[in-house]
């Protein structure tokens, strides 16, 4: 797992550019809970903007013939603060797989929620579209009761497979004032081989 560092790029797939980030603005029941998420990869950023912008018309933030094309790439720079509170998850293991069960049920592990409440920033690997089925499969009770030795196992067994890349979900207004805003890129100017 990557770690932050001074001067780190990270990126942020949207529908409108985003200078001023507001957190009251985030999702709840997300990967790692309420927060503005962010990749260190540009491709998953692009890969995201059809999404946000999917999301935005639903919720009518957007009009209903929004392009996709006006979507947006938002890059930020990361200046260093020591005082963070940031917990990397290293791997898609049992503890990364039971943190995110939680933020999407809270009935789960309600005891990771506790832990983890004053973290800054929570990173790890994305459980993107492609592992959904499975963390549903999993949080249903299809692999047996979450939590359970077998249940865990074999939704990691089947998680192992595929490609996740990171994200970087910040938290706290601190760590939210360590972040820069250094750009915006129009989805539609984008050449997928830049």
């Amino acid at each position: 797992m990557i770690r932050l560092e001074d001067g780190f790029i990270l990126y942020h797939a949207s529908y409108m550019e985003v200078v001023n980030i507001d957190l009251s603005k985030c999702s709840p029941g997300l990967d790692f809970g309420k927060g503005f998420y962010l990749t260190s990869s540009f491709n998953q950023a692009y890969s995201y903007v059809a999404g946000a912008v999917k999301k935005a018309i639903r919720l009518r933030r957007v009009p209903t013939d929004f392009s996709l094309k006006n979507g947006v790439i938002n890059v930020y720079q990361y200046h260093n603060n020591l005082s963070f509170d940031v917990h990397y998850f290293d791997e898609a293991n049992i503890e990364w797989l039971h943190f995110i069960a939680a933020n999407r049920n809270d009935e789960l592990f309600p005891g990771l929620l506790e832990q983890f409440a004053t973290t800054d920033v929570v990173a790890g690997k994305v459980a993107n579209d492609n592992t959904a089925r499975t963390l549903n499969a999993y949080m249903d009770g299809i692999f047996g009761i979450p939590g359970d030795q077998q249940a865990d196992d074999m939704a990691i067994q089947t998680l192992l497979p595929n490609r996740l890349q990171d994200q970087f979900c910040f938290r706290t207004k601190e760590a939210i004032n360590a972040l820069e805003f250094v750009r915006s890129e129009r989805y539609g100017d984008i050449h997928p081989s830049d």
